[in-house]
């Protein structure tokens, strides 16, 4: 059953054991329970509900910087096995879950949730290993581990092809439906890029997310696995016209109380030169931010085998990112929030909060000016850290420029915050 914890946010985690799990059975010796629980005539789920057995649980999903591509998210559960009788122990034939094998396997779905009523989702994804631990006297706990979509695609490898001039999202897609990645149009959410992609091939045994990856250094943008489990491929252009979605810190009613937070400053945040090398060219394209080069020295940044489709579009690309990086900003790159210490609205705001959100952070200060520095920013990584005494979740932040739509007879020109979409 889902947990209240003693903060009184609800957390409930659930585990695909691959056979139907809540079936009426007739003449079953426990027909009074089931009968009066959640049990239905055909069954309707796959999933059991685990969370009473689960002592902690780490959920990592994200990227360090807005320069790299995403990881593959992770979440690793720990739970008591002696206590929910070796129902997770494959060796046990007498588990509810054992039907000629251990239905718990690899690529079996994981969904974590949260929030003040544990319906928010924090990860979905898929099985990858589970160790049971022994110790005496007969104690036992299962270690389990799952991986997100991404992690999935990385085991594939694409036959060679050669792709019709598409946009960055169509060629999403067109990785995405390939036969031998025939990833579900059901578990994609794919946005309208703006960038176009070449007609360069791609070889034999090329890898599927590396592939993907590519996609998303030529676009500028997004690809992620998301919380409800969803492959997520944003645009370049789609976080500057968004609004903020909460409030962390200051004093402002509503605010996020933080834990901590941390600002980064400094050469490591700096690119004032940029080369992007198309896929099929064989000169690449360089944008030289040259006051930023005398200021700080040259900070490389370097692409390859990026598949666009012109060597204006490399150089375009290569402008934009020295453009963005060339100067060294200080911003808010991490906070830290403590669930127990939030309303339930907050605590439904942090579960269900997703990479590619923007944030309004605020630090006030007892000395100084000014007294309180306020940043719009965006979300790049999320980490929680649940466990029957606490639940952490560290932000991982990066630097988004808030843009108004142009609005004819309405906006001015040269507003520095109006563009047009």
């Amino acid at each position: 059953m889902a947990k209240v914890m003693k903060w009184g946010e609800t957390v409930k985690v659930l585990l695909d054991v691959g056979f139907v799990s809540d079936q009426f059975e007739l003449d079953s010796d426990s027909i009074s329970s089931e009968l009066d629980g959640d049990y239905v005539l055909d069954g309707a789920t796959d999933f059991v509900d685990i969370t009473e057995y689960v002592t902690s649980v780490n959920i990592n999903r994200g990227r360090a910087t807005q320069l790299d591509a995403f990881n593959a998210g992770n979440c690793s559960i720990v739970a008591d096995d002696k206590a929910s009788g070796r129902q997770f122990d494959p060796l046990n034939t007498d588990s509810d879950w054992y039907q000629g094998s251990l239905g718990i396997a690899p690529k079996r779905q994981v969904r974590v949730f949260g929030g003040s009523a544990g319906t928010a989702a924090m990860f979905s994804g898929y099985l990858f290993d589970m160790n049971i631990d022994y110790a005496e006297p007969q104690l036992s706990s299962a270690a389990i581990t799952a991986v997100d979509a991404l992690a999935q695609i990385s085991q594939t490898t694409l036959v060679g092809f050669t792709p019709s001039s598409e946009l960055t999202s169509a060629r999403v897609n067109t990785i995405l439906n390939r036969s031998e990645v025939a990833w579900s149009t059901a578990l994609r959410s794919i946005a309208t890029g703006q960038a176009t992609c070449g007609t360069v091939a791609y070889e034999d045994a090329t890898n599927a997310l590396a592939a993907l990856q590519a996609v998303q250094f030529a676009e500028d943008g997004r690809l992620f696995a998301n919380r409800s489990g969803l492959l997520e491929f944003d645009p370049r252009v789609s976080v500057s016209f968004g609004t903020a979605v909460a409030s962390l810190g200051g004093t402002a009613v509503g605010a996020i109380p933080i834990l901590s937070l941390s600002n980064l400053y400094g050469a490591e945040t700096v690119v004032n030169r940029a080369s992007v090398q198309i896929s099929g060219g064989t000169v690449s394209s360089i944008a030289n931010g040259t006051a930023s080069q005398a200021e700080y020295g040259i900070k490389n940044f370097s692409l390859t085998d990026i598949p666009l489709a012109t060597q204006a579009a490399g150089s375009a690309l290569a402008e934009n990112l020295v453009g963005r990086f060339s100067e060294p900003v200080v911003k808010f790159n991490e906070a830290t929030v403590l669930v127990n210490m939030l309303t339930a609205a907050q605590q439904e705001q942090i579960a269900a909060l997703e990479i590619g959100d923007i944030l309004t952070v605020t630090r006030v200060f007892e000395s100084g000016a000014p007294l309180t520095v306020t940043q719009d920013v965006v979300v790049e990584s999320i980490q929680h850290r649940l466990s029957p005494a606490r639940h952490e979740v560290n932000i991982g932040l990066g630097q988004v420029q808030l843009l108004t739509p142009f609005i004819l007879d309405t906006s001015k020109l040269d507003a520095a915050n109006v563009a047009l979409t």
